[in-house]
C-alpha cells in the first residue's frame, strides 16, 4: 500500500493516525454493516470501491473530505449516511451503487458530487438538505429517482444531472437557479414538465430555454412530430424519447456537440431554414 496502516478487527484500514481511512482487505472484510470510526477525516479515493458484501455505511461527522468513488460499484449498499460536515463530496461517491434506496444527506451539504447517485436505480426519493449550492455533472443521471424538491438557495445544475431518470415525473427550478447544463431531464412519456421560477430561463413549446442565449436545454413534449420554437437560436440538448421527426424552421446560429444523444425514437431532422452545425455535432439518431 505504500504507507503504514493499522487494520481494524473487520479489515479495514486506516491510518496511523487514524486521520485517513485507507481501504479495506479483501480478503477479511465480510461486513454487511460498517460505521466508520470516529475521528476520521480523510476517506482515500476508491475505498471501498466495487465491495460487494457491504449493505449499510455510517460516515461519521468527523469527516471533512473525500478523494472520490469511495463506494463506486457497490453493487448490494443499500442504506448510507453521509457527514454533516463533508461539504462539497468529491466524484462518484455511490456512482453504480444500484441497490441504494435510502441515503441520509445533512444540512450543511454545500454541493452534490459529479456522478454521486449515477445509476442508483433503486433510489425513489431523497431529501435534499437547504444548503445545497450546486448539483454537478451526472448528479441523479440513470438513477431510479421519482420526485425531486430543489430548495431556493441553489445556484446550479450541472450537465446531465437528471438525464435517464425514467421515473421522475417534473421539476421545479428554483428562483436562484443561474446555471444550468445541457441534457437536464430525460423528456419520457410520464414526464409532466418542468415548472421554472428562476428569471434566467423560459417555458416556451414544452421546453426549456435559456434566456442568456435562447438556448434549447430540455424538451419534455410527448408529440411525434416536433417543432423547434421561433426564439431559439442554439440547440444544445434535446433528450426526449418521443419524438420522431424534429423541425427546425427557423435559422440557428448553431447545433451543439451531441444535441441529438438521447432521442432513441428520432428518425428525422427537417432543415427549413439555415443552420450552422458545429464540426464535432453527432447526428447520429438511433
Amino acid at each position: 500500500m505504500g504507507q503504514k496502516y493499522i487494520e481494524d478487527e473487520f479489515g479495514v484500514l486506516y491510518s496511523e493516525d487514524g486521520a485517513v481511512l485507507l481501504g479495506y482487505n479483501r480478503k477479511v472484510f465480510r461486513c454487511a454493516e460498517y460505521r466508520i470510526k470516529d475521528g476520521v477525516k480523510i476517506l482515500a479515493a476508491n475505498a471501498f470501491h466495487n465491495c460487494q458484501t457491504l449493505k449499510s455505511i455510517f460516515i461519521p461527522d468527523s469527516v471533512i473530505e473525500d478523494e472520490g468513488s469511495i463506494f463506486e460499484g457497490c453493487e448490494n449498499l443499500e442504506e448510507a449516511r453521509v457527514s454533516a460536515n463533508l461539504k462539497n463530496p468529491d466524484i462518484a461517491m455511490f456512482s453504480g451503487c444500484s441497490s441504494l434506496r435510502y441515503v441520509e444527506l445533512q444540512e450543511g451539504l454545500e454541493s452534490i458530487g459529479e456522478n454521486m447517485f449515477y445509476g442508483c436505480n433503486a433510489l425513489r426519493h431523497i431529501v435534499l438538505p437547504s444548503t445545497i449550492q450546486g448539483l454537478c455533472g451526472d448528479t441523479f443521471c440513470a438513477s431510479g429517482i421519482e420526485d425531486i424538491v430543489l430548495h431556493e438557495g441553489l445556484k446550479e445544475i450541472g450537465h446531465d444531472a437528471f438525464n435517464g431518470c425514467y421515473n421522475l415525473k417534473s421539476m421545479t427550478i428554483p428562483s436562484t437557479v443561474d446555471f444550468i447544463g445541457p441534457w437536464l431531464v430525460q423528456g419520457h412519456r410520464e414526464f409532466n414538465g418542468v415548472i421554472c421560477k428562476s428569471s434566467k430561463f423560459r417555458i416556451e413549446n414544452e421546453a426549456l430555454i435559456s434566456n442568456e442565449d435562447d438556448s434549447f436545454l430540455a424538451c419534455w413534449t410527448k408529440k411525434t412530430e416536433y417543432h423547434l420554437h421561433a426564439s431559439v437560436k442554439n440547440l444544445k440538448s434535446v433528450l426526449n424519447d418521443q419524438i420522431e421527426i424534429l423541425y427546425l424552421d427557423y435559422p440557428l446560429d448553431e447545433i451543439g456537440f451531441e444535441a441529438f444523444i438521447g432521442c432513441p425514437s428520432l428518425k428525422r431532422i427537417a432543415y427549413n431554414a439555415t443552420v450552422r452545425i458545429n464540426k464535432s455535432v453527432s447526428l447520429s439518431v438511433h
